[in-house]
């Protein structure tokens, strides 16, 4: 591991050496990149026009060279080792992957929670402020944001939901998995970009995951049957290497934080949102699909046998309960229209 992880600082080394001398003037180079590829919805349309604002913004004293694909690895468990590494400087994060280094963003996954993205991303970056998300003290925070509100997604027909009984299904950790056994399904850890492929073949016959995710990683075309309830939301963050960051120059940290905060992750989240409520709306209209959406009476039932996911959480962390107090609080806030 040792040795790979040599190679990749140097091939990386390489390659941001050789994009200084093709021309390009900036002072700083940052190396970022993801294992999606570029032309999925949240690297297109979020992170790279991200990249180019702040280029922009720093009058060109810096540029990113950028690794889309999994260039660098394709793991998403890997993103955040690769950045503490130095093979890359900035990049996104899905703390449910590396549940045990970030353990309390799995607040966002709890069902019923959230109405939407844009809400929880909110919640989120004031979680970060008032500092009550571990796991950051050697990161510079960009965004804090979510995916829509993940549904239940299946590659057979089903009529109701207790047919969901011991049907195997993706989960991308721990909370995820908890409320698909509460459903009645098997949870399988499994990353998104194994998805379809696993689904195909038939090794999972469900996942468990944001709408907005099912077309960037190709999943819709499997897909026959979805369960839409508010089943909790993932977090994500946007992060730069703090003693990179440190390292900056005042005119490249002064675009970076131009480009940090509530707007950013609120607008991240709200992207996500849009995208997921388009994905329900085109499920509803394809006859091939079906969609099932309990009534309010049913979801309220619901609510209360998750019940005991909010107590764990709490008891399963230090202050977990002023913590959920605070994830309550600022819920109420964004309501309230704050």
């Amino acid at each position: 591991m040792q040795k790979l992880s040599a190679v990749l600082i140097a091939v990386a080394a390489a390659t941001a050496a050789l994009f200084v001398s093709k021309g390009v003037t900036a002072e700083t180079i940052l190396k970022t990149g993801t294992f999606a590829a570029s032309n999925t919805f949240t690297v297109r349309d979020m992170y790279i026009p991200w990249l180019r604002q702040v280029e922009k913004d720093s009058g060109g004293a810096v540029k990113f060279k950028e690794f889309w694909g999994g260039q660098l690895s394709r793991s998403p468990r890997k993103q955040y080792e690769l950045m503490m590494n130095g093979i890359q400087d900035v990049t996104n994060i899905l703390p449910s992957y590396t549940h045990k280094l970030f353990p309390d963003f799995s607040f966002n996954a709890l069902p019923f929670i959230f109405r939407d993205g844009e809400e929880a991303s909110y919640v989120g970056w004031k979680m970060y402020k008032a500092g009550h998300l571990r796991g950051l003290d050697k990161v510079y925070v960009a965004a804090i944001w979510t995916n829509d509100n993940g549904g239940m997604h299946f590659s057979k027909r089903l009529d109701k939901i207790e047919q969901i009984k011991g049907i195997k299904m993706r989960a991308a950790g721990p909370a995820e998995a908890a409320a698909i056994k509460v459903m009645g399904g098997a949870p399988v850890s499994m990353r998104i970009t194994q998805v379809a492929q696993s689904l195909h073949r038939g090794v999972i016959q469900g996942t468990f995951n944001g709408w907005s995710a099912l077309q960037s990683f190709k999943i819709t075309p499997l897909i026959v049957t979805h369960v839409d309830m508010p089943f909790g939301v993932r977090g994500f963050f946007y992060g730069i290497n703090g003693k990179v960051f440190d390292g900056l120059s005042g005119k490249i940290k002064a675009a970076i934080r131009k480009n940090t905060g509530m707007h950013v992750s609120r607008k991240f989240g709200g992207m996500n949102e849009a995208r997921g409520a388009r994905y329900r709306k085109d499920a509803a209209k394809d006859p091939k699909r079906n969609v099932i959406r309990p009534s309010a009476a049913d979801q309220a039932g619901y609510r209360k046998k998750f019940q005991f996911l909010y107590d764990k959480w709490v008891t399963d962390r230090p202050n977990g309960q002023a913590k959920l107090n605070a994830v309550l609080k600022f819920r109420a806030e964004y309501r309230k229209g704050s």
